[in-house]
C-alpha cells in the first residue's frame, strides 16, 4: 500500500494558527529560529507569506554552535538559500567554551539566549519556533520518564513571554510531514543536522519509538491532545498561584522577595510549592525551577517548624524574618563580569546595566560584581542612617556594584559613588531590575 502523501500546511491554516498567538503590532516584524532544516525552512516560508499580507518583515536567525567542524559552512549555506528567496537573516555564533557534558542542553540554552538577545537589541517582539506535533510527543515521553508532574506533561507552550521576546510555536499540532511538504512543493533543499539521527541522544531514541507506540494508540496526535488538556490544568494552577502572590508577596528592585509565611503554610500544597519555585527562580535568575524534591523539602520544613534555619537553594538564601520569609540572591553565586562601555549588558540574569564615561578618552577596566563586604566602613555607617538602615545584610551583599582596578566605584542602589578626585570616577551608571524570569508565569496561555 503506497504511503499517504502529506498535504502542505496552507497559508490560511497558518493564519488561523497565528491568530490566537496575538495580538501583533501593525506591520509586524517576526524573527524565526532557522536551522536550515525542513521544519524551520517551512516556518520561514509560511511566516514570510503571513507578514507580507500585513506589511511586515520576517528575519531568519541561524545559530552556529561550533560543535561540529562543518557547522559554520552549514549555517552559511542555510542563510544563502533563504536569502535567495528574498528573506533576510543573520548568523549568531556561540563563542563561549562548550561543556564536556550536557552539550545539547547547554547548546539549547545558548541558542535561546543568542536569539532572544538579538531580538531585544533589534526591537523584534516575536520569535517563531518550528516545533511540531512529533516534537511535542517526544517532549512528553522524555518528561514522563523523569516522573514529572502536570507542568512537564503539559509539554511546550504555544506562547511563552520572556523579558526579551515572545516565543511563539504556532505548529505544535501540525505534523512534521505537513511542514516538510511545504518545502517539497517549492522544490527547495534543506540542511539536515547529523545529530538528529544520532541514537546517543534521548530525543532521537524516543523519536524512533513513536512508530511502535502508535500500534497501541499512543500516537503523536494522542500525546498532543493529552498535553493540551494538561496545559489547561496548568493554566488554572498558574492563575491561583498569581492570585496568592499578588496578595502576599513583595518583589523588590533591590533583588529580593518577601512573602507572608501564612501564604506558604495555609495555601494548598501544590500552590505553595509553585510560589516558592517562582520566587526562587526570579530572585536566583534561573530560567528553570528548582528541583522538585528540593522545593518539597523546603516546603516541608517551613510547614513543620514555626522557625527554620536559613539555608540556600537555587542560588538563593531563604531567611525567616518574624512572620515573613525573605528570599535573597546568594552573593557568592553572582558572576564577576567585565563591562563594555556605552552599551547595555545583562548581569546575573536579573539586572541590565549601562556604564558610560563623561570623557571618551578615559580608559579603565570596569567590572560588575556583587557588593559583598566591599562597602567602606564610613560609607556603610552613612547608609545605616538613611532609609536603608533596615536593609538585610544578605540583600546588601548581593547588590550590583561597579568596580575599577579592584576598587569599588559605585553602588547605585545605596547612593554610593567614589569621590570624583580620580578621573575614572566620572562615570554614568544606570541599573534596571529586569529578571530573566517573571514571578508569575503569565507566559503559559493555552492555545
Amino acid at each position: 500500500m503506497p504511503a499517504k502523501i502529506a498535504v502542505p500546511l496552507s497559508e490560511r491554516e497558518f493564519s488561523d494558527l497565528m491568530a490566537p498567538l496575538g495580538p501583533f503590532e501593525p506591520n509586524p516584524k517576526l524573527a524565526v529560529a532557522f536551522s536550515g532544516g525542513a521544519d524551520s525552512t517551512a516556518m520561514v516560508l509560511l511566516a514570510a507569506r503571513w507578514v507580507k499580507r500585513r506589511g511586515g518583515e520576517v528575519l531568519a536567525l541561524t545559530v552556529d554552535h561550533g560543535l561540529r567542524q562543518a557547522s559554520a559552512a552549514e549555517a552559511k549555506l542555510a542563510q544563502s538559500r533563504i536569502k535567495a528567496l528574498g528573506i533576510n537573516g543573520t548568523i549568531l555564533r556561540w563563542k563561549n567554551s562548550q561543556p564536556s557534558s550536557g552539550i545539547q542542553n547547554a547548546a539549547r540554552r545558548a541558542r535561546y539566549e543568542l536569539m532572544s538577545g538579538w531580538c531585544r537589541r533589534k526591537g523584534v517582539l516575536h520569535l517563531l519556533l518550528a516545533h511540531h506535533q512529533e516534537d511535542q510527543a517526544e517532549t512528553m515521553l522524555h518528561r514522563l520518564g523523569r516522573q514529572t508532574g502536570a507542568d512537564g506533561l503539559a509539554g511546550m507552550a504555544g506562547i511563552r513571554e520572556t523579558a526579551d521576546v515572545r516565543l511563539l510555536r504556532p505548529c505544535l499540532n501540525v505534523s512534521r510531514n505537513r511542514l516538510q511538504a511545504v518545502v517539497d512543493v517549492q522544490g527547495l533543499e534543506w540542511v539536515e543536522d547529523p545529530s538528529n539521527q544520532d541514537p546517543a541522544y534521548a530525543r532521537v531514541r524516543l523519536r524512533n519509538l513513536l512508530p511502535a507506540l502508535e500500534v497501541e494508540q499512543i500516537s503523536a496526535v494522542a500525546l498532543g491532545g493529552t498535553a493540551l488538556r494538561l496545559a489547561e490544568v496548568r493554566q488554572s494552577m498558574e492563575n491561583q498561584t498569581a492570585l496568592v502572590l499578588a496578595k502576599s508577596a513583595e518583589m523588590s528592585s533591590l533583588g529580593y522577595a518577601r512573602i507572608d509565611s501564612a501564604a506558604i503554610i495555609d495555601t494548598e500544597r501544590e500552590i505553595a510549592r509553585r510560589i516558592l519555585e517562582r520566587l526562587l527562580g526570579t530572585v536566583g535568575g534561573n530560567l528553570y525551577p528548582a528541583r522538585r524534591y528540593a522545593a518539597d523539602h523546603l516546603l516541608n520544613d517551613i510547614r513543620r517548624n514555626s522557625y527554620f534555619k536559613a539555608r540556600t537553594l537555587a542560588g538563593c538564601r531563604i531567611i525567616q524574618k518574624k512572620d515573613d520569609i525573605l528570599i535573597v540572591r546568594e552573593a557568592a553565586r553572582c558572576p564577576i563580569q567585565k563591562v563594555t562601555l556605552g552599551g547595555w549588558m545583562d548581569w546575573d540574569n536579573r539586572y541590565r546595566i549601562l556604564v558610560s564615561t563623561a570623557d571618551d578618552s578615559i580608559r579603565s577596566d570596569f567590572l560588575v560584581r556583587a557588593l559583598g563586604d566591599g562597602l567602606p566602613r564610613k560609607s556603610s555607617e552613612k547608609v545605616t542612617k538613611t532609609g536603608l538602615k533596615n536593609l538585610n545584610i544578605a540583600v546588601r551583599r548581593a547588590l550590583p556594584s561597579v568596580w575599577d582596578r579592584n576598587e569599588l566605584l559605585s553602588v547605585p542602589h545605596l547612593g554610593y559613588g567614589r569621590t570624583p578626585r580620580n578621573p575614572a570616577s566620572v562615570v554614568k551608571i544606570q541599573i534596571d531590575y529586569f529578571p530573566n524570569r517573571p514571578v508569575t508565569n503569565a507566559f503559559f496561555p493555552v492555545v
